[in-house]
């Protein structure tokens, strides 16, 4: 998988002390996509791995509050450490914020060792996954699909939905539309053989 491309800064017509501040603040501020999708979250942090852990393999990264505060419900971080691609478990802090365990996978992939602040993009909540137009047209052809679709989780449902939006080729769409009624229909409740990561790397990087 390749690692996504940074994006370039934005000209802008002021220079000087002005933009430096701007782009300090864009390290703990929120981003919506245009589209309504999910918040960005962008911030820096520092990596650390407390004593009592020495013996295990998963490191904690305190995410600031201002960030924290967003995550409200949320047991599971989604996004980039360091341009590296990650899904990790999301854990109270005593401060009130949350914290990210950040495990071997996670520091090798975003070159990272104890002390070292890393810069991520996580995307925020998301409400309850839609039933696109097309995919519901393709559920009333199969009932079996239709019923094991409600009995899934918000979380194996997004990821259906994820999967099917992420592409602007009407034709793969299709493809995947008709995919993910057929794996319904075969009892499979997360999609099978696809890349949970798309979704993710195209938010970021808008």
């Amino acid at each position: 998988m390749q690692k996504p491309v940074p994006m370039s800064e934005p000209q802008s017509c002021t220079i000087g002390p002005r933009t430096k501040i701007e782009r300090a603040k864009r390290n703990a501020t929120a981003k919506k996509t245009a589209d309504g999708g999910p918040e960005v979250l962008r911030f820096k942090a520092r990596l650390v791995r407390l004593h009592a852990m020495a013996k295990t393999d998963a490191w904690l990264l305190e995410i600031p509050k201002t960030i924290g505060a967003k995550l409200h419900g949320m047991t599971r971080a989604e996004g980039i450490i360091n341009g590296h691609p990650f899904r990790a478990a999301l854990e109270p802090a005593t401060s009130g914020s949350r914290l990210l365990r950040v495990n071997q996978a996670m520091r090798k992939g975003a070159r990272a060792d104890a002390g070292d602040t890393v810069s991520l993009a996580i995307l925020g909540p998301e409400p309850e996954p839609a039933v696109a137009a097309d995919l519901g047209i393709a559920f009333k052809g199969s009932p079996k699909a239709a019923a094991l679709w409600k009995d899934l989780t918000t979380e194996c449902r997004r990821d259906y939905v994820r999967w099917i939006d992420s592409t602007n080729n009407p034709d793969t769409r299709a493809r995947r539309v008709r995919r993910t009624v057929e794996q319904l229909a075969e009892g499979k409740r997360r999609p099978c053989c696809v890349n949970f990561y798309e979704f993710m790397l195209r938010r970021v990087q808008e």
